[in-house]
């Protein structure tokens, strides 16, 4: 994809007013935190800025950038995901968004050195657009993958699941997957994978 189709592609699906709630969970799956936001993402001066406004504190952290990071993976259909060029012993912080019309989901998760440390889950819909009501304390059902490795399968809602590493061991390879089924029969996938070499996987 060309640097003016993943910019045209990324503004196309993600550009405008966000409404969301984000919720931060620890290392077992529980709420430690929760609060309202609210999301602007635009272009001003051949710039991308998106805007992000806490509603606990009103407090507004805005990124600006005149073309997509290099280490931005954007789909044809607008999802997106972010994180570091390379993994190894050092703690590592991924982001992923899928989106479907007039609503997303995000998960930004953060690995320690040994261990999965927490996971921040985003629902974001339009002004407007009701999303199915959140649980009032959110708890993500882990359970193991059953592949022999470490990682486990995290059920953050009804419908949005999150598999990647519990623990982290030298040399094995990274792998965050989010899959998000916005209505029955239809599901949505996005993977970010760094090999056993720590570099991204395409």
């Amino acid at each position: 994809m060309s640097s003016l189709d993943r910019r045209s592609t990324l503004l196309g699906r993600n550009a405008g007013h966000w409404e969301g709630t984000f919720i931060r969970l620890d290392d077992q799956g529980l709420e430690s935190e929760r609060f309202g936001t609210r999301l602007h993402v635009h272009e001003t001066d051949g710039q991308i800025e998106a805007a992000l406004t806490y509603l606990n504190t009103g407090k507004v952290a805005t990124m600006r950038f005149a073309e997509p990071p290099a280490l931005m993976a954007i789909s044809p259909d607008g999802h997106w995901s972010l994180g570091p060029d390379k993994t190894g012993p050092w703690p590592a912080v991924m982001e992923l968004c899928l989106v479907d019309g007039d609503r997303r989901r995000r998960v930004v998760v953060r690995h320690g050195v040994k261990q999965l440390e927490s996971v921040v889950v985003v629902v974001e819909a339009r002004p407007g657009v009701v999303d199915p009501a959140l649980a009032p304390l959110l708890r993500a059902a882990v359970l193991p993958v059953g592949d022999g490795s470490a990682s486990g399968c995290w059920k953050l809602t009804d419908d949005l699941s999150l598999t990647t590493a519990l623990e982290r061991r030298f040399g094995d390879p990274l792998v965050v997957r989010l899959c998000w089924r916005p209505e029955p029969g239809r599901e949505l996938v996005l993977e970010r994978a760094y090999g056993a070499n720590g570099l991204p996987q395409p």
